[in-house]
């Protein structure tokens, strides 16, 4: 798991004692933007050289585990405001606030396998040895701590001979009766996975479900 690190540095604007500045503490790591997801746990990581102890408070945040580890589950709202109270060495009480974006998670995009490009060509045997993936784009390059999978998925297969069906699938692969119904589909046709739904053991509000996925077979 990776942290979000927050380095609070102790500068002489901060003489008064229970002052609150936004202004001298260093930026998050710069491909982070300040981002926390709505929704989930983002975990944080907290220091204050020269501190003897502090204590960290925002909506939605708890200790973590090991020394200034917490995580941060924000509410409602576009911000939040993380504040951080230190006793430094000399006995002056320092008080920082941190300003973090709130974005909710994108919606979830079906895929086969590790293909993110979202168009796919495959001949019969290629899809019928595929899984149903899901992937969550544009994060803002955050490396979240999802504990997601398929557990189901509806198929549509085409046909010349008969009217398409649509299958039910349980897990994230083909069913055997699935694929001796792939093995009639002709060149040219489209087959689709629609309806994907997720085991999510983060429990993680997701508002949207997968996006469907097309299949050209060639």
């Amino acid at each position: 798991m990776k942290y979000l690190p927050i380095l609070l540095l102790s500068f002489c604007a901060f003489a008064q004692t229970d002052s609150i500045s936004r202004s001298n503490i260093s930026v998050i790591s710069a491909e982070r933007l300040n981002v926390v997801y709505r929704g989930m746990d983002n975990p944080i990581k907290v220091a204050v050289p020269g501190a003897v102890s502090f204590a960290v408070s925002a909506p939605g945040i708890k200790k973590g585990s090991g020394p200034g580890n917490y995580i941060l589950n924000p509410g409602q709202g576009n911000e939040v405001n993380v504040i951080i109270s230190a006793i430094m060495s000399n006995g002056k009480l320092l008080n920082e606030l941190k300003t973090f974006r709130i974005k909710g998670l994108p919606a979830p995009t079906g895929v086969l396998n590790d293909d993110s490009t979202g168009s796919y060509m495959m001949t019969k045997e290629m899809l019928m040895g595929s899984q149903v993936n899901i992937i969550f784009k544009n994060m803002l390059l955050y490396e979240c701590n999802i504990n997601f999978g398929v557990k189901q998925f509806d198929v549509v297969i085409p046909s010349k001979h008969r009217k398409q069906k649509t299958f039910v699938v349980e897990g994230n692969k083909m069913s055997k009766e699935v694929n001796v119904l792939l093995q009639e589909v002709e060149p040219g046709s489209f087959v689709v996975i629609t309806n994907i739904k997720m085991w999510n053991k983060t429990e993680i509000y997701i508002d949207k479900g997968p996006s469907t996925i097309a299949v050209e077979i060639y």
